[in-house]
């Protein structure tokens, strides 16, 4: 990655992070992020976990589409979620299991997110129950503009915590972020810390814990 750029005034007005709050799912509000052509479902917040770095993926939503533009794939995508997703009804108020169905906290959120294009194709599922199985995708347009996603830092894999807007990451480029933190240490000691926390360096991971990390969705644990 080459050296981020110059990060954004902090006292430049920020967007807030764009909450999903839908009628399945109300305790609980989500968020979308992005990183180049994948989407992911994920906590907007930290809950009080004891380790809220760890586990603020809720799934993957797609696989990277690279036959569609740089354009096309920031506001759209073939939703193929990484758990399971239920048969959707609009006019369906009690579908069994909608409380943890991607495509239900999708498009039933109060505030509007996503809606579907009308288009549907066949993909390889990404839900490990369905062994590969082929499934239909319906194309999500993401209504959402970027500053309303919720951001990680790319060296140190922490999340913006809250909607607050003084919280709120700087970009380096290429869909890339980085915290306060990792801003000040500069780009050469935070990326030497990134390649600890991914054990690429012999005395890495110091902590122990696994991070979810948006830019490495191979690592991610697929949600049950």
């Amino acid at each position: 990655m080459s050296q981020p750029s110059t990060p954004t005034s902090p006292s430049a007005p920020q967007a807030e992070i764009i909450q999903l709050c839908s009628r399945h799912f109300t305790a609980i509000p989500l968020s979308l992020s992005r990183f180049q052509r994948q989407w992911f479902l994920t906590f907007p917040r930290t809950y009080r976990l004891p380790d809220p770095d760890s586990q603020r993926i809720v799934c993957a939503l797609n696989s990277p589409d690279y036959s569609a533009s740089n354009e096309h794939a920031r506001t759209h995508f073939w939703l193929n979620p990484s758990c399971r997703s239920q048969r959707y009804n609009p006019s369906d108020n009690t579908t069994k299991y909608s409380a943890v169905s991607p495509i239900h906290l999708l498009l039933d959120s109060n505030h509007p997110v996503a809606r579907l294009t009308g288009r549907i194709r066949s993909e390889p599922s990404n839900d490990p129950h369905d062994e590969g199985k082929r499934i239909a995708c319906y194309e999500v347009e993401v209504m959402t503009p970027d500053d309303g996603l919720l951001r990680q830092c790319y060296y140190c894999l922490s999340w913006e915590a809250s909607g607050k807007a003084n919280t709120r990451f700087c970009p380096g480029g290429n869909d890339v972020y980085w915290c306060s933190s990792c801003e000040a240490a500069g780009w050469v000691f935070s990326t030497i810390r990134k390649l600890r926390l991914q054990n690429i360096l012999p005395w890495s991971n110091t902590d122990g814990n696994s991070k979810d990390n948006l830019y490495s969705p191979t690592r991610l644990l697929s949600t049950a």
